[in-house]
């Protein structure tokens, strides 16, 4: 996975651009969601935290329901500190974002 891509999805996050960040992670996403690539579900797990918080943002009620298919695929997350990193991140941001 690229960093450059995370660190555009983490930038984008911050400014509350959450449509544009899970836009970043979709152009990576796309390739990779029919094959058996071993990121695909991690990939969408965060581009779902993404979906979640613009939800949010607009005020609608089943933001909880997105963000509940990101912790899903989060866990599924092992010995890769790119994507620990991210997790962290997202739930210290959810958090802060008092959803």
């Amino acid at each position: 996975m690229e960093n450059k891509a995370f660190k555009k999805f983490r930038e984008l996050i911050e400014k509350e651009e959450f449509f544009e960040a899970h836009e970043v992670l979709e152009e990576i996403w796309h390739p990779m969601r029919k094959s058996s690539h071993p990121d695909s579900d991690i990939i969408r797990g965060f581009i779902n935290a993404a979906v979640s918080l613009e939800l949010k943002k607009r005020g609608k009620n089943n933001y909880l329901k997105v963000w509940n298919t990101y912790e899903k695929h989060k866990v599924k997350i092992k010995n890769n500190k790119l994507y620990s990193d991210m997790v962290k991140f997202l739930d210290n941001y959810k958090k802060e974002y008092r959803c």
